[in-house]
């Protein structure tokens, strides 16, 4: 079977649909089948013409990860291996692999001390302070604070708050009752109930409890960017978000963005990029204040967005500068999108009918231009796939209907 072409081999860790983004990016770039290596092979990636998955329940280990990948680089000899890890604990792999990796593969990652800079939260937000980046005012509870009878009084601002864990790699592989991503809490007392199951379950570093920007959809967005191997920022795509995943247990995945232009927010991107010498891809969750109309930073990921298709649809290709740059040597120049164009993660009524209300008339507008949806892809579209999709389709359909609030109250 025929993987990349002769200059690149493209190997993606993951078989969901961030999988299936990059894949597709880059076979409308360049032509070239992709070959994602996972857990099991999940429907978003199964049965295509554009990405093979090999499947291990091994992969559960980062030593066996890196021995296969090392099996593959024996398979492939005298090929330039391109790999990307296309969600958090893959990418953790690589970063903490590189020196092993790094003679046999092509890994467009920043360093440990940079990632960790960036996706612990607690150092991140210190890293905005320090760059005048706009991000939501924040108290750190370490876990010494674990059992303070104050836990939680006296904030510098109004309850309700976010509560949040600072490590996003360790958090999500515990396993207890209630777990949430993130918390919504009315009260002091919330607080430390909260925080006691999150510390009790294992979890041993920061939680963070932030002031609350009201809002819901309308107030969400998020900005994919790329960093060139020189440490300058060259892409830039800020996605407005219509339809937030309300599932409890899929909170901070989107079904629905409509990609728009947001300078400030564009400026403060690069200020902090180019501060810190970032390379490669990076996604960004935000928020919009309603008080000051501020657009502020929540959280960094050292790779792309599983929804970064979005920025594909505003047309701009993220994986295709990553070839470019780290393949083929060339120079990626600047470029922001800034057109409106909507991207689906389901049927495109849904999105309409559960967007909030001041957006159903921009979204309506951008879907009578063509809205884009990832796995909806004509070359890749056999009619076993087609079963996939539809499935896919129907289970973030059924999701929405059960978690949404109604669109008509809204």
């Amino acid at each position: 079977m025929t993987y990349g072409n002769e200059e690149f081999l493209p190997i993606l860790l993951g078989t969901g649909v961030g999988a299936y983004n990059i894949a597709r990016s880059l076979h409308e770039e360049f032509g070239v089948r992709s070959l994602a290596l996972g857990r099991v092979a999940l429907r978003e990636t199964r049965n295509s013409r554009i990405i093979d998955v090999r499947a291990s329940n091994e992969f559960d280990d980062p030593d066996e990860i890196v021995r296969q990948l090392h099996a593959l680089a024996d398979e492939f000899p005298g090929r330039t291996l391109l790999l990307i890890g296309t969600v958090e604990y893959y990418v953790n792999v690589l970063i903490d692999h590189r020196e092993e990796l790094g003679d046999r593969f092509v890994i467009p990652l920043v360093d440990r001390e940079l990632a960790d800079q960036l996706i612990n939260k607690t150092d991140f937000y210190a890293t905005c302070d320090a760059l005048g980046v706009p991000h939501p005012r924040t108290v750190v509870l370490t876990p010494d604070a674990r059992g303070d009878a104050g836990l939680g009084d006296d904030l510098p601002f109004a309850y309700p708050v976010i509560l949040k864990p600072s490590n996003t790699d360790v958090y999500p592989r515990l396993r207890f009752e209630g777990k949430q991503k993130i918390y919504l809490l009315d009260d002091a007392a919330a607080v430390r109930e909260v925080a006691e199951r999150i510390f009790a379950a294992g979890y041993q570093d920061d939680l963070l409890v932030q002031e609350y920007l009201e809002g819901d959809e309308s107030v969400m967005r998020v900005a994919n960017t790329y960093s060139d191997r020189n440490g300058q920022l060259t892409f830039v795509s800020v996605g407005q978000v219509v339809l937030a995943d309300h599932d409890p247990g899929m909170v901070g995945n989107y079904d629905a963005i409509l990609s728009v232009d947001d300078p400030d927010l564009i400026a403060s991107l690069g200020t902090l990029l180019n501060a810190v010498h970032y390379t490669g891809s990076a996604n960004f969750d935000v928020m919009r204040d309603r008080r000051d109309g501020v657009s502020k930073v929540l959280e960094l990921n050292v790779r792309q967005g599983g929804a970064s298709y979005y920025a594909m649809a505003a047309g701009g290709n993220i994986p295709a500068r990553i070839v470019q740059d780290w393949i083929y040597g060339k120079p990626t120049p600047y470029a922001a999108t800034t057109q409106e164009r909507l991207w689906l993660n389901l049927p495109y009524p849904l999105a309409v009918i559960y967007a909030p209300r001041g957006l159903r008339s921009r979204v309506r507008a951008a879907g009578r231009k063509g809205a884009k949806h990832t796995l909806w892809y004509r070359p890749d579209m056999s009619p076993t796939r087609l079963v996939d999709v539809l499935r896919v389709d129907a289970r973030h359909a059924l999701s929405t209907i059960k978690y949404a609030r109604r669109g008509m109250n809204r």
